[in-house]
């Protein structure tokens, strides 16, 4: 083989090792792409959408009385709740019964977004709430008539999501622990 003949076999070699090379980038850079946008569109979703995943508070709740700290103007026999989650609208309905065996029923629905919500309770006609998510197990809630706050509660789901810790503070001092319940 001639002198000329190796120089054209050797670039002929080199240009596929350097074509190899530069395909095998090109796959790389065109992988990391794809994969830097869908955790841009799973970030983007999750903005929006904090509560993305199922909701560790979605589900129904009995008080367990015996270790919660009831406030003296409010006494209770007993307590359900039972939480929807979609997005960032909450559902809460409840079932409270009073010393004279009379059960209360009660349905809220709020946004946990930080914007006022009207109380759906025709008990608790003219009162706002405004809840913000405190990450995905703690939920803060203000409910406020007029100027006046009136309560502030605080719903918080624990790490291995079996009890709802609520603390209210304002016109009333409790807290209420509650124990998940299986359907």
């Amino acid at each position: 083989m001639t002198d000329e003949e190796q120089l054209e076999t050797l670039r002929t070699h080199r240009g596929s090792a350097v074509s190899k090379a530069l395909e095998g980038f090109m796959t790389t850079v065109l992988l990391a792409t794809i994969l830097s946008m869908a955790g841009a569109f799973v970030l983007a979703a999750q903005q929006r959408d904090p509560q993305a995943g199922k909701s560790p508070f979605v589900g129904s709740w009995s008080a367990d009385l015996s270790q919660s700290r009831l406030d003296p103007k409010l006494p209770i026999k007993g307590a359900d709740i039972t939480i929807s989650v979609t997005g960032n609208v909450i559902t809460l309905a409840s079932s409270v019964v009073m010393p004279s065996g009379e059960t209360i029923q009660e349905r809220e629905t709020l946004r946990a977004d930080g914007t006022e919500t009207a109380a759906t309770n025709p008990q608790t006609t003219g009162v706002v709430h405004v809840a913000n998510w405190v990450g995905s197990h703690v939920l803060a809630l203000i409910s406020k008539k007029g100027n006046q706050n009136i309560a502030l509660i605080t719903y918080e789901v624990s790490a291995d999501g079996q009890t709802l810790t609520v603390r209210t503070s304002g016109l009333i001092e409790q807290v209420v622990i509650f124990k998940r319940r299986e359907l």
